[in-house]
């Protein structure tokens, strides 16, 4: 049966086979799971600091 199949071909299943079985992958958490900090270099009030401001969440 293995005889008509590739080295590299059954290697290939293999791997993607332990892949898609291993809890690692399917149990994955939520990102972010901490608070994100957003650093604006300029000064406090300005352009830049309004447009960090609007994109924070909460």
């Amino acid at each position: 049966m293995l005889n008509n199949v590739s080295r590299r071909t059954f290697i290939g299943t293999a791997a993607a086979g332990a892949a898609l079985l291993s809890p690692a992958v399917r149990a994955q958490g939520t990102w972010p799971n901490k608070p994100i900090r957003i650093v604006v270099p300029y000064t406090a009030g300005g352009f830049t600091d309004q447009m960090a401001r609007l994109l924070q969440v909460g």
